[in-house]
């Protein structure tokens, strides 16, 4: 590995990242054809109005109820320019104009839809997120842009996110996505655990040098139906292969305080230091504003001003468990709850270029400020507190914090370096590491973002914490 030293900090372009959203706008697929197409279908069959799910019929009624919400939902597909590219979704389907239709896809989603696996998807960054597919273009409006920062809006995704999680992505009806079984309706391209699929995964999560099989790198059973997974979330919160003569990711620098450790599997997306108390994140560059990202926190927010952001993104086909970065005792921990679909003007209709579909990925440093994210504080002697943010974006609603940091008792709980933390549910999307500002950090050159990283693993080496007599020392 190579010694780290103080890295220039250099703004990402933007691009889509993490195969989340469209790569490429020319690139047509047609889940959400087929998905319309199936609802036009299932309304003939049935006949009569849609008897919507309580959760969604929630959503409907409340917005109904107020003629800011209404005019401003109603507008949000209306601005939606008739005119091409944008009277095509960015998936190449007819735009959505009627809001019983939005409600009725929300609605379809969230009973009866787990994430498909198809290479054509893959390429193009739309694999698990069927809820962004919908909103892609509408998000990006103003209207959109209004309508995904009311606090109350979000309250009531919040609750479709989590019914659909519970509901369906944790129950064996969502298992057939994985490989079906006969009587499954779900074609082998479309599988998970289909050999195109395990082979992109494989050669996401090798190492330089490695060969290994799925069933090698992760705990399942291939002579079991689904290879043994539960259901498709008991499949994305899936967890390394254990070994009694080696660890696929050891942890680097165990006993050593000086060195930090990635906290997830992850791309890294920026770097910047000096972060400020309050800063225009809204903004094309994305700078950080750390008393927004840290919720205001009195006790803790202050300490990482003038301090180093790194953040990092984790792909569709990822690892999803947090582990501790460093060793020490958590102080505290919160789930923040946030916006779910919110993203920043600069990447929709309003930036001169034309909107981007791919705006919550691309505005990766935007989110930290606004979605749900869960926050935890860790002091180490040598280091001092760091925060950890683990952020949620668009349809990956659940942040989850072990049993173990929940409720931190006065004088905080012991954690190990590379001991778990918590885990996103329904995917992954993008974490930070906060050092303060009385902390010297180095960070390894594969820390500084650049285009076509592979993953740093988690638990490998991340950043040294040195002192000024061997600072001469890391830069040269």
């Amino acid at each position: 590995m190579a010694t780290p030293f103080p890295l220039p900090v250099r703004q990402p372009p933007f691009r889509r990242i993490g195969h989340w959203l469209p790569e490429n706008d020319d690139l047509l697929i047609d889940w959400l054809r087929g998905l319309l197409e199936e609802i036009e279908r299932d309304k003939k069959k049935f006949k009569g109005p849609w008897v919507l799910s309580p959760e969604v019929d929630d959503l409907k009624k409340y917005v109904e109820s107020s003629a800011e919400l209404r005019m401003l939902a109603q507008a949000m597909l209306d601005e939606v320019p008739n005119k091409p590219p944008y009277i095509d979704d960015p998936v190449g389907n007819k735009q959505i104009k009627s809001l019983d239709d939005l409600y009725i896809c929300f609605d379809k989603v969230m009973t009866s839809r787990a994430p498909i696996w198809r290479k054509l998807e893959y390429d193009v960054g739309l694999v698990g997120f069927p809820f962004n597919a919908v909103l892609d273009w509408p998000m990006a409006t103003p209207s959109g842009y209004a309508f995904f920062l009311k606090p109350d809006i979000n309250k009531k995704f919040e609750v479709i996110l989590n019914t659909w999680k519970t509901n369906f992505l944790q129950t064996i009806a969502s298992a057939k996505v994985l490989l079906p079984k006969e009587g499954d309706d779900i074609p082998l391209d479309e599988a998970w655990l289909s050999p195109e699929s395990r082979k992109q995964i494989e050669d996401d999560t090798n190492l330089e040098g490695e060969h290994l099989k799925f069933e090698e790198l992760f705990e399942c059973d291939p002579k079991k139906d689904y290879w043994g997974f539960q259901s498709w979330d008991d499949f994305f919160i899936r967890t390394f292969k254990q070994y009694p003569d080696k660890e696929l990711r050891p942890i680097h620098f165990k006993d050593n305080d000086d060195w930090i450790i990635n906290s997830c599997e992850s791309k890294p997306f920026s770097l910047q230091p000096n972060a400020k108390d309050y800063d225009k994140f809204w903004l094309k560059g994305q700078p950080y504003s750390v008393m927004d990202m840290l919720n205001k926190n009195e006790d803790y927010a202050s300490l990482f001003v003038g301090g180093t952001v790194y953040q990092a993104f984790l792909s569709a086909t990822s690892y999803h468990r947090w582990d501790s970065p460093i060793s020490g005792k958590v102080l505290y921990t919160e789930v923040i709850q946030g916006t779910y679909f919110a993203a920043p003007t600069v990447t929709g209709f309003s930036n001169p270029d034309g909107p981007d579909p791919a705006s919550p990925d691309l505005a990766q440093g935007y989110i930290t400020h606004f979605a749900t994210r869960a926050v935890y504080y860790i002091r180490n002697p040598k280091i001092g507190i760091i925060a950890l943010l683990y952020v949620g974006m668009a349809d990956v609603s659940s942040c989850e914090i072990n049993e173990k940091f929940i409720n931190v008792p006065e004088g905080g709980v012991e954690v190990k370096k590379g001991e778990e933390l918590g885990m996103f549910h329904h995917g992954g999307s993008t974490y930070c590491l906060l050092v303060p500002k009385g902390t010297k950090v180095a960070f390894i050159p594969e820390a500084t973002p650049r285009e076509g990283q592979r993953n740093i693993p988690i638990r490998s080496p991340l950043a040294r914490v040195y002192n000024d007599d061997i600072e001469d020392e890391l830069r040269n």
